[in-house]
């Protein structure tokens, strides 16, 4: 139940859309509990107007019979278009959710320790965050509504069935407990299925992924597979699935009995006993008024089933999900310091990164002044995307020291720094969405106009304009159908957006033109919301206008200053801003 509860605040953002959504449904279901009358009047009617016992025309007008059979069908048409209604508007809310829990999960998993990461093989991972989430969100929604709508549904049918025939109703009744006992007691001794599976299914993908992404290294060194060892593998997720199948098929089939062969049977008899022997007043359409209720009823009571199998779902893959959402982001050991905003400057002292043997970094230090724009450049491998990794704590230094306001940087919180730095990336994260909700990632809420200024100002509303459907146009992952220079585009102006405090563009622009590259750039750096602006390029053109410029070699600072004062110099970086 904790998993349940938890899987339900998922959804608090939407609650009164939802609940709305349970009131349509609702109605839906008030609707279907008079359908059966007009069905058992237009049965009583037909009965009137023949008259069984003598075969003779009576009196009842035959219009009264087709009366009572159009209303029931048009109640029936307006109680499928209330449930159609509700059912796509429930997938859109869960659809919604989902696409949230998966930006949720990136987020999560770009703040994790490398330590948390390596628990995984890739394959278990990607399943843990495609298929588990997909599975816990997905139909829960649906089920909640349904249940909701399902109680009101034997309220008032009940109400309806007494005022027809109070032993029938009790009949049909019954059969709803009939069928929770049945569903405890399967659910008991199959919940042991479920979790096996998803346990074993688990296993393979994590062999299979271990195999093949390290294929080439087993080959290198020469080890093999452990005889026999991929079909035991196998052999447990396929028994797995068998017991799975069979649990999930035993928690529907006792439904179906009950519904389509044992109520029919009972309620036919029994209306038979009493229409014969008249114990107590009953006409002929009230026998397919019950086996009509008494069908939709126990279609009713599936949601018995539906729920078991939802809640053994959760229970198997829930925690598999919550483990990640729930991991500390902590990159260190060190971190005990929460930020709410950085303040005063970046700064690097005598700073050293080492990758096994290699100096990747020799002894840098250097300021960033709050509020300030800053450039690194160079040659290709000088060592500028090192800096990157550092500043965003995607690599810890080997020696010396980096300090966030006066505050050693190992020692800051990730989860709370990384809410004060954004990194607009030469291959920006885009999702399944449209182009506003990829703009808006991590974004609460703003307003449209707020949008177009920014992407007016940085020149990237023309061609989301222009797109089939602006900027509700939908993207696939990655958006096969943008180039590159138009997803970096889209990757810049939400990074603008979000406002960071420190806000770093690494070779952001790099698909498009230098013209087009430093006109952006420049126009950032005019912005008011981003104090602090660090820019990473190989086109030196594109950030004359920052108020410092470090130009780096083999992993060192070997220049600093305004594009001025090193055009000035004419030393490394003249002779490279010339030959650019």
């Amino acid at each position: 139940m904790k998993n349940l509860f938890r899987i339900m605040s998922f959804f608090k953002e939407l609650r009164w859309r939802v609940l709305a959504v349970i009131l349509v449904g609702t109605a839906s279901i008030i609707i279907f509990a008079f359908m059966p009358q007009f069905l058992r009047n237009a049965f009583n009617d037909l009965e009137r107007w023949v008259d069984l016992d003598n075969t003779q025309v009576n009196s009842v007008p035959m219009f009264s019979v087709i009366k009572h059979l159009i209303i029931f069908g048009f109640l029936m048409l307006f109680n499928a278009l209330f449930d159609i209604f509700c059912t796509f508007a429930i997938v859109k809310y869960e659809n919604k959710i989902l696409t949230g829990k998966f930006v949720e999960i990136k987020k999560k998993l770009d703040v994790v320790p490398y330590s948390f990461l390596e628990k995984f093989t890739m394959g278990d991972l990607s399943r843990r965050i495609a298929t588990h989430t997909d599975h816990i969100i997905k139909n829960f929604l649906n089920t909640v509504y349904t249940i909701a709508r399902t109680i009101v549904f034997f309220v008032t049918t009940s109400i309806m069935m007494f005022t027809i025939n109070w032993i029938l109703a009790i009949v049909v009744v019954l059969s709803v407990p009939l069928c929770i006992v049945v569903a405890r007691f399967v659910s008991k001794r199959t919940q042991k299925y479920i979790t096996r599976f998803a346990t074993a299914s688990a296993a393979t993908y994590t062999h299979i992924d271990q195999r093949f992404s390290m294929h080439g290294f087993y080959n290198t060194h020469g080890i093999e597979e452990k005889p026999g060892e991929f079909d035991k593998v196998n052999n447990d997720h396929a028994k797995g699935m068998i017991g799975e199948t069979t649990a999930l098929a035993f928690n529907g089939v006792y439904i179906s009995f009950i519904k389509d062969y044992f109520m029919p049977l009972v309620v036919t008899l029994l209306f038979c006993v009493l229409y014969v022997t008249k114990a107590i007043p009953t006409e002929f359409g009230v026998l397919p008024a019950f086996l009509m209720y008494s069908n939709r009823f126990l279609d009713r009571a599936v949601i018995v089933t539906t729920a078991t199998n939802l809640l053994q779902g959760i229970s198997a893959k829930a925690p598999r999900v919550f483990e990640i959402l729930d991991a500390q982001g902590d990159v260190t050991e060190k971190e005990h310091i929460h930020i709410t905003k950085i303040k005063n400057e970046i700064a690097f002292k005598n700073v050293t990164l080492m990758d096994r043997e290699e100096k990747l970094l020799d002894r840098i230090s250097f300021k960033i002044p709050h509020g300030s724009s800053v450039a690194f450049v160079g040659p290709t491998g000088c060592g500028k995307a090192r800096v990157v990794e550092l500043l965003t704590k995607l690599a810890i230094p080997t020696e010396g020291q980096i300090t966030v306001d006066g505050i050693n940087l190992d020692e800051i919180r990730s989860h709370s720094y990384y809410k004060c730095v954004g990194l607009a990336l030469e291959h920006p994260f885009l999702f399944r969405g449209t182009v506003a909700e990829n703009l808006l990632y991590g974004i609460r809420r703003e307003l449209p106009e707020n949008v177009i200024a920014i992407t007016e100002k940085l020149g990237s509303h023309g061609f989301i304009d222009s797109l089939e459907n602006g900027y509700e146009t939908q993207l696939a992952e990655d958006a096969p159908n943008l180039s590159n220079s138009q997803k970096q585009a889209i990757g810049v102006a939400r990074l603008v957006l979000q406002t960071p405090d420190v806000a770093i563009f690494d070779e952001s622009l790099s698909a498009a033109d230098t013209v087009t590259e430093k006109a952006v750039f420049e126009a950032i750096m005019k912005a008011q919301k981003l104090p602090t602006t660090v820019f990473v390029t190989h086109r030196l053109a594109s950030v004359e206008k920052c108020d410092i410029i470090y130009y780096m070699e083999k992993g060192k600072i070997v220049e600093k200053g305004t594009h001025a004062e090193l055009m000035a110099r004419k030393k490394k970086y003249y002779k490279a801003y010339i030959g650019d």
